[in-house]
């Protein structure tokens, strides 16, 4: 075997699970999976707790949870302030492998990776992937590489739009740009490892992802919103995209070499999704949250209680051809006629709110003394028997349609998070039961529910337990994966290019799945400061923020 430092190919099928793979296989619908998992190494993967994708991919890339690298959600609390904003790579503390490759002067191709924008430089090429609002910002580095892609492959669309497919009429349309955006990926994915001496290389499909989350209905004939007789059309539907990449995975194992090493992996599973759960109607309903006592906001909260709420508008507006319209609403200035209309945060009583949400899942933070601008839980053991006491409520919380309990696990954050980022996290991170509720994260207060079955929209969502593959010369056959979690990943591939991995890091090296006879060469010990500079990469302006925003709201990620 050889003794030179190994090359690395990473695939990303976002929101990959072995609940569908593992059945298709057998079916033989995926052939080319099936020999991978056959021949090389596999097992599930441990995701991020909650399962998303912001903090999940930021994970993989550094190899530590969020309690180092500071991103928790697709948000976070502006300092000083109530409101939120998305983050995006610049926010991250912690070097990715991309950086760290390129330390170490190997060559790194990368590109449509979740929480890469803006690019930052790396040794190599990066074409960035969510949460880039557009081809009309600078999106790859170089710069010029946009222009070299459209040169020599005709075209790059960022994302299929799911958005398309929450409206049956437009599932057509969702459909062939997602096959058409999946074929410019692997074209330019060919051009870039024609043209680049790469050590690194690494190419993520979020179509596996944004089709789960539109179609999962028709595939599903246990699902509320299933439909037979759409069905009879759509119901293969994820199952023909999974075999769409199966084929050009196929190609790809054709061209590795001796000393490349394939793996394939997702950053999350996937399943149904049934309910919203509405967090802050909850905090209120139990006394944690107050609403404070204007006119104005009393009447808002009136008319909020009666059912006039974001959600129903919406509702109303798809029932009548409006998609188009609503989503205007909830973009840019749009977000002021929200606020203006509906309840929000701007009618909290902050000085007799212990305990607020905004975010995706489960996340609730205390209101705290000295941490929030106007904090009214006192640090120390009033926070403490708050917390406590919330968890307890929370607990007991059930689905007033089924009787059953909706919530399956529940943390402080100090059980799942570590690091000198830890003040930033959520308090209280709950998983809802099966994962088939959610906590609505797209606005304060989508609906006058606490829980509300999803009418339209999507029909699927995250689990945590993702996928892990190992393939090449390097990889033992036939191990079964056990107990692999995201953060294990990055000191896996440095260990396979014989690059020293960080003490930093929370994983660990797989080494069950890399063959006895391969010994890399690591080098001393390079030390790592946690805090890692972007170069010269300068923040977001307000104004890309907002695009930024619109662009997450426009996949259905925040309000």
């Amino acid at each position: 075997m050889s003794d030179k430092p190994g090359k690395v190919l990473v695939i990303g099928l976002d929101g990959a699970t072995f609940d569908l793979i593992k059945p298709w296989v057998a079916q033989g619908h995926l052939p080319t999976i099936g020999r991978i998992m056959a021949e090389g190494a596999h097992g599930e993967l441990g995701s991020t707790v909650p399962p998303m994708t912001a903090p999940a991919w930021s994970s993989f890339a550094t190899g530590v949870n969020p309690g180092k690298h500071r991103l928790y959600d697709w948000v976070a609390r502006e300092p000083g302030s109530y409101e939120f904003t998305p983050v995006t790579a610049l926010d991250g503390t912690a070097p990715t492998l991309y950086q760290l490759l390129g330390d170490l002067d190997r060559r790194v191709c990368a590109f449509n990776i979740p929480m890469t924008y803006p690019p930052v430089p790396v040794n190599g090429v990066m074409i960035s992937g969510m949460p880039t609002p557009s081809t009309d910002v600078e999106f790859t580095y170089p710069r010029t590489l946009y222009q070299d892609i459209l040169d020599n492959v005709g075209d790059y669309i960022l994302y299929p739009d799911p958005g398309q497919a929450y409206s049956d009429a437009g599932i057509d349309a969702f459909l062939e740009r997602l096959y058409r955006c999946t074929d410019l990926r692997v074209q330019t994915l060919n051009y870039l490892r024609s043209r680049e001496a790469w050590d690194f290389a690494m190419l993520v499909f979020n179509g596996t992802d944004t089709i789960s989350h539109a179609l999962w209905k028709f595939m599903d004939a246990g699902h509320p919103l299933h439909d037979p007789a759409k069905a009879e059309k759509y119901g293969n539907a994820i199952r023909d995209y999974y075999q769409y990449v199966d084929g050009y995975l196929a190609q790809i194992v054709a061209d590795l070499d001796d000393d490349t090493t394939l793996i394939i992996m997702s950053d999350h599973g996937f399943g149904p999704f049934h309910k919203f759960i509405h967090v802050n109607n909850w905090l209120i309903e139990n006394g944690f949250m107050a609403i404070n006592r204007s006119l104005k906001s009393r009447l808002k909260k009136a008319s909020f209680s009666l059912g006039f709420s974001p959600m129903n508008i919406y509702n109303i507006m798809m029932r009548f051809g409006m998609g188009k319209a609503k989503k205007e609403v909830v973009r840019g200035k749009g977000q002021n006629l929200l606020k203006t209309l509906f309840l929000s945060f701007d009618d909290i009583d902050w000085s007799h709110t212990q305990a607020y949400s905004l975010g995706n899942v489960g996340q609730i933070c205390l209101n705290v003394i000295g941490r929030e601008p106007h904090g009214c839980v006192q640090p120390g053991a009033e926070y403490e028997q708050v917390r406590e006491q919330i968890m307890a409520h929370l607990a007991q919380l059930r689905d007033p349609e089924t009787g059953e309990l909706v919530v399956e696990r529940i943390y402080k954050r100090e059980e799942i998070y570590s690091g000198p980022q830890l003040e930033l996290a959520p308090d209280i991170v709950f998983i809802p039961t099966r994962l088939e509720y959610f906590g609505f994260g797209e606005y304060e207060f989508g609906s006058h529910k606490i829980i509300e079955p999803m009418k339209r929209g999507i029909s699927g969502t995250h689990r945590m337990n993702g996928v892990f593959m190992a393939y090449g010369n390097h990889i033992t056959p036939g191990v079964a994966v056990d107990g692999a979690t995201l953060v294990d990943l990055a000191p896996t591939i440095l260990h396979l290019m014989s690059a020293p991995v960080p003490e930093q890091m929370d994983g660990r090296i797989l080494d069950e799945v890399i063959a006895v006879d391969y010994t890399p060469q690591i080098p001393d010990q390079h030390v790592y400061e946690m805090a890692y500079a972007n170069g010269d990469v300068p923040g977001l302006s307000e104004a890309e923020k907002q695009i930024v925003a619109d662009r997450l709201r426009g996949l259905g990620y925040v309000g």
